[in-house]
C-alpha cells in the first residue's frame, strides 16, 4: 500500500460525521457489564431491605457500605434511570430523592464516603449491641419478575375487588394460618401462595437441636414478581408485616326482618362537624358516633352552642335504628372500639368552660359503618381496628 493509499483511506475514516464507520463492540460491552455490576449491587440492597423490613443504616462496617451505596444510588439520576424496573420496594421512589442541581450532577462521591480504605476503621466496630434475630439471608429468595403474571392479574383484581367490598377480611397472622393456593398482604403487597413443598428438617440453634417444618414455597405478588422463598422467611415476614386474607364471608346474618314485636330502642348516628377551625377541618375522617332515644335532627339543632358537638352546626350523615337492645351499651362498645382514635381536643363553650368531647374519632365513615354491621351481629369480640391501615382485622 503506498503512501497516497494510505492517506486517502484515512480521509474516508476520518469524514465519518455520523459515526457509521466507527466500531464501539468493547465499549458498549463494558457499559453492559458495568450496568450489570450496578444492578447487582442495588440487589443487595433490596436483599437487606426484605430481610431487615428497613434500609440500611450508617452503623456497622458491611451495612454501612449499603446505605452509602443506595445514597450514591440516589443523587445520580443515571443510575436510577437503570434500576427502577428493578426497584420493587419503592427506595427510589421520588419520596426519598432530593432535587438535584447542576452542581449535584457532576459530583461523584465528594465526601469520599466509598472509599473504606481511607476511614479509619474503628469507628465501624459495633459495640454492646444484641444479634438480630431478624430472617438471615440464607432464608431469603431473590424476587424476580414474573414471566406469565398475566395468568393471575384476574385473579388479584377479584381480591383487591373483595378487599374493598368488605367481601373479604385481613386477618391477624398465625404459624397455623399460611397454607397455599391462600393469600396473604405482606408490606402491603397482595401475594398468592401458589404452592408450599415442606419436609421435616433439623435445624441447629444455640439452644440446640430442632426438628421443625420447613421448604421452599412458590410467592406471586400483584406487584408483577414472584419468589421461592423458604417457608420459614415468608412466616417470619408475614408475623413481623403481614395479615392473612379470608374467605369470602356470608353477610347472611345482615337480613334480619323486623316484626311488630320488636322494640325500638333508639338511634345510633352519625355526624360530621362542619366547623371551620383548623384543628377539626383538616381532618377528613372526623366523625362523632353517638345515640339518641328520639329525634335525631331535634338533638343536634343546637350544636353550634354545644360543646359536644364543637360548637358548630354539623351534618347528620347517618342515622341507625335499634331494636331489641341497649342503645347505650352499643354506643359503649362502638367507643371502645375506636379508642385508639378518639379525638383528643379541649373546647371552650359560650361561658369559658373547658370541655373535653369523648364521641369524635377520626376513623374513614365506611369503617364504622362496617363495625356497626359487626356490632349488630355480635361479632365484636372477634376483631379490632388497625389504624395504621385503617382497616379492621379479625383476630
Amino acid at each position: 500500500m503506498t503512501k497516497d493509499s494510505e492517506n486517502d483511506i484515512n480521509k474516508i475514516l476520518n469524514d465519518d460525521p455520523f459515526d457509521l464507520l466507527r466500531t464501539e463492540t468493547k465499549k458498549n460491552s463494558a457499559a453492559n457489564t458495568e450496568d450489570q455490576r450496578l444492578i447487582n449491587s442495588f440487589e443487595e440492597i433490596s436483599n437487606f431491605y426484605e430481610e431487615q423490613s428497613r434500609e440500611p443504616e450508617a452503623i456497622g462496617i458491611s451495612e454501612f457500605k449499603l446505605y452509602a451505596r443506595l445514597k450514591a444510588i440516589r443523587e445520580t439520576p443515571a443510575k436510577i434511570k437503570i434500576l427502577l424496573p428493578y426497584d420493587f420496594h419503592g427506595l427510589l421512589s421520588s419520596g426519598h430523592i432530593r432535587s438535584l442541581d447542576s452542581t449535584d450532577l457532576i459530583k461523584d462521591d465528594p465526601l469520599g464516603i466509598l472509599n473504606n480504605n481511607d476511614i479509619e476503621k474503628s469507628i465501624y466496630k459495633l459495640k454492646n449491641v444484641k444479634k438480630s434475630e431478624r430472617i438471615r439471608p440464607d432464608y431469603l429468595a431473590r424476587r424476580k419478575k414474573c414471566e406469565n403474571f398475566d395468568e393471575y392479574e384476574d385473579l388479584f383484581k377479584c381480591i383487591h375487588d373483595d378487599l374493598e367490598s368488605r367481601k373479604r377480611r385481613l386477618i391477624k397472622f398465625r404459624d397455623q394460618n399460611i397454607n397455599s393456593q391462600n393469600f396473604y398482604v405482606l408490606n402491603g403487597v397482595v401475594l398468592f401462595l401458589e404452592k408450599v413443598d415442606v419436609e421435616y428438617k433439623v435445624n441447629d440453634f444455640d439452644s440446640g437441636e430442632r426438628t421443625r417444618l420447613d421448604g421452599r414455597t412458590h410467592c406471586i405478588f400483584d406487584n408483577g414478581t414472584e419468589s421461592s422463598m423458604l417457608m420459614r422467611s415468608l412466616v417470619k415476614a408475614l408475623q413481623l408485616d403481614g395479615f392473612g386474607v379470608s374467605e369470602v364471608r356470608d353477610d347472611s346474618k345482615s337480613d334480619i326482618e323486623i316484626t311488630p314485636s320488636d322494640e325500638s330502642n333508639g338511634f345510633i348516628y352519625i355526624l360530621k362537624s362542619k366547623s371551620q377551625k383548623y384543628e377539626i377541618s383538616s381532618k377528613q375522617n372526623l366523625y362523632k358516633i353517638g345515640y339518641s332515644k328520639g329525634s335525631v335532627t331535634r338533638r343536634v339543632s343546637g350544636a353550634k352552642n354545644d360543646p359536644t358537638y364543637l360548637m358548630a352546626d354539623v351534618e347528620i350523615i347517618s342515622v341507625f335504628r335499634c331494636f331489641n337492645m341497649s342503645t347505650q351499651k352499643f354506643e359503649n362498645t362502638i367507643h371502645s372500639f375506636f379508642d385508639e382514635v378518639r379525638l383528643e381536643i379541649e373546647i371552650i363553650d359560650q361561658d369559658r368552660r373547658k370541655y373535653k368531647p369523648r364521641e369524635w374519632f377520626d376513623v374513614p365513615l365506611p369503617i364504622i359503618e362496617e363495625a356497626i354491621s359487626i356490632i349488630i351481629n355480635d361479632e365484636i369480640k372477634n376483631y379490632y381496628y388497625d389504624s395504621k391501615i385503617q382497616q379492621i382485622i379479625r383476630n
